[in-house]
């Protein structure tokens, strides 16, 4: 009997400019054929909104993620099949990743804000407060998710915080290119 060996996979998705309303659905679309297949997933990231060079099933834009993944060699057909038969993704390109270390793969920052991003697209509207209540983000010393009672925290009149050196318009900060002049 043959044990199927572990390797790591760059993968490149490519979603129509749409799927930016539903993002958390388009990442759960690419995260689920990957956990049937027994993936581990080493970074998630979205590399943003980019025109075509041609149009695509129509579309002349389009959504890129890229995600670094471990699996066996055995699982990887199955998971392709899923991409290629998939109505929701226009293009793909699953490659071995052997000229990239675990290291150079993980970017957890860019994961994060992918899923905070997928998170507050897909939150619903909140409900609009009264101007001028009690603790409403429109009352007069009240700071937008602060609580009730609270007193509004200080800053300078520029918004920076009390005690940050601010620089005036047109003057140079200390130690910048224009100071070497």
């Amino acid at each position: 009997m043959r044990v199927a060996k572990k390797a790591n996979y760059e993968a490149m998705f490519l979603f129509p400019q749409a799927a930016l309303a539903d993002l958390k659905s388009a990442v759960e679309h690419i995260k689920e054929p990957l956990a049937k297949g027994g993936a581990e997933i080493i970074s998630l990231k979205k590399w943003g909104d980019r025109p075509f060079a041609y149009p695509i099933r129509k579309q002349k834009r389009g959504v890129y993620i890229l995600v670094h993944f471990s699996v066996t060699t055995d699982k990887l057909a199955a998971m392709e099949r899923t991409y290629t038969l998939s109505e929701h993704i226009l293009r793909y390109l699953i490659t071995r990743a052997d000229h990239l270390t675990i290291e150079e793969m993980q970017n957890t920052e860019a994961q994060l804000d992918l899923t905070i991003e997928a998170n507050l697209k897909y939150q619903p509207p909140a409900e609009p407060a009264v101007p001028g209540a009690a603790g409403a983000p429109g009352a007069a010393g009240a700071a937008p998710g602060a609580a009730p009672g609270a007193s509004p925290p200080s800053a300078s009149p520029a918004g920076a915080p009390v005690g940050a050196a601010a620089t005036p318009v047109g003057a140079s900060a200390p130690g910048s290119p224009a100071d070497a002049e």
